[in-house]
């Protein structure tokens, strides 16, 4: 565009014949504008914006308007009008023009003749001095006239292609970001695809391909590595603990609990491995009022063995799509972690709703638990692995101590949050 500019303005600067051509012609039209007739009578006005041109009477620029009859209708020459303008007996052409000085195009004199109703009248104009840049404004309007304006249409059809080009070259671009957001490692069908790509991006996406391969294989290294501890350990803890069934000792009773704490971080190991493959487990319309009720029944004989008291309570939940057998494990370790970490005689109510949510509320002292990182120091694997489940279902879960410091407020929600439990981040 630069180079069809300078082009442009070099053809009519060095072309100097046609640009003062272009100036008679342009100045005689703007001058046309300014004729009247009413009736028989033909006049003339200077329209506006050439009064000061032509009023100024310094010499700059001479014209005169006259029929074909030899009557004056408009002139700024004092007496008749001097040379270069033709002689006022003189019979003008349609158009003359003539260049005052060879070696620029600013002074010039010509005339031209309309036809107003069959009657001639012709427009003559002499340049001496361009003070008002008759010449340059007729150059800005041919580089109008010849380039901006086709060139702005060309520029608009130029972008508008380049846009849409761009836009449909990025689409598949695009899907691929929305699929990158859900891969899921433990998957080895969940690969970007690389149909419809650009060369270069296509490079790209089969070096992220091999990334996540490389994951799948950590990942599926460790869920292996996981199992085949969990396997091992629970065998001895086994044995270990039909044996000291047989020794009648309070020392034998104590190691036996110590056992159940083992077996279960055992589990606990064991259920964070295959969380990473839970994603590929199907989807069940979840009751949540079904699901605490089983898992309160089945853990209230050991709330009550500990001197804890555990209500099940209904606030009005709601269905919603998960896992069911996660979200049973998730409610099963919040009750735990609160029948452990409460004193004898506190009280557990387990609250499901309103909407898709479980609170786990007790009202024991803190128990020298201290807060770390958002969790109570001690609470240790139960609460990850809850955290993880909120991860993999889409839900928010948070761990508060009530405001008042004597009891705790455990949420696992898939839409509202429990009153008085702010929500926090699933990451910690």
């Amino acid at each position: 565009m630069i180079a069809q500019l300078i082009g442009v303005i070099a053809e009519y600067w060095f072309n100097q014949q046609e640009l003062a051509r272009h100036s008679i012609q342009r100045e005689a039209d703007a001058l046309f504008r300014g004729l009247w007739r009413n009736q028989a009578r033909l006049g003339f006005e200077l329209p506006d914006g050439l009064h000061g041109r032509y009023d100024a009477n310094d010499g700059s620029y001479l014209v005169r308007i006259r029929t074909g009859s030899g009557a004056i209708l408009y002139t700024n020459c004092i007496g008749e009008c001097p040379s270069p303008l033709l002689p006022s007996y003189a019979s003008p052409p349609d158009f003359w023009m003539i260049r005052l000085d060879p070696e620029t195009p600013r002074k010039v004199a010509g005339g031209k003749t309309y036809r107003i109703d069959d009657e001639p009248v012709t427009i003559e104009i002499a340049v001496l001095q361009d003070r008002a840049g008759i010449v340059i404004t007729v150059l800005a309007r041919e580089v109008f006239d010849h380039m901006a304006l086709p060139m702005s249409l060309m520029l608009v059809v130029v972008l508008g292609a380049s846009i849409f080009s761009i836009r449909r070259t990025l689409e598949p671009i695009k899907a691929a970001a929305d699929l990158a957001e859900r891969l899921n490692p433990a998957d080895s069908n969940s690969t970007l695809p690389l149909a419809g790509m650009p060369r270069e991006i296509a490079a790209l996406i089969q070096a992220v391909n091999k990334s996540f391969g490389r994951v799948r294989e950590v990942v599926q290294a460790q869920k292996i590595f996981t199992s085949a501890i969990s396997h091992e350990v629970r065998t001895p803890i086994a044995i270990a603990r039909l044996e000291l069934e047989k020794i009648i000792d309070p020392r034998a009773r104590k190691v036996e609990q110590d056992l159940v704490s083992l077996n279960r971080l055992v589990e606990q190991l064991t259920t964070l491995a295959r969380l990473e493959s839970a994603d590929l487990a199907p989807v069940e319309t979840i009751t949540p009022f079904a699901i605490a009720e089983s898992v309160v029944g089945a853990l209230a004989p050991v709330a009550y063995d500990s001197g804890r008291s555990l209500e099940l309570t209904d606030r009005g939940g709601t269905s919603f799509p998960g896992r069911p057998a996660l979200i049973e494990n998730a409610l099963r370790n919040l009750i735990e972690n609160a029948i452990r970490h409460t004193q004898p005689g506190s009280a557990i109510v387990v609250e499901v709703g309103p909407g898709a949510q479980f609170c786990v509320r007790d009202n024991g002292p803190p128990n020298k638990i201290t807060k770390c990182m958002g969790e109570p120091k001690g609470v240790g694997l139960g609460l990850k692995i809850v955290r993880r489940i909120a991860d993999t279902q889409g839900g928010f879960f948070s761990f508060e101590r009530t405001p008042d410091g004597h009891g705790s407020i455990a949420t696992l929600s898939f839409g509202a949050i429990c009153q008085g439990s702010p929500a926090l981040p699933t990451d910690g």
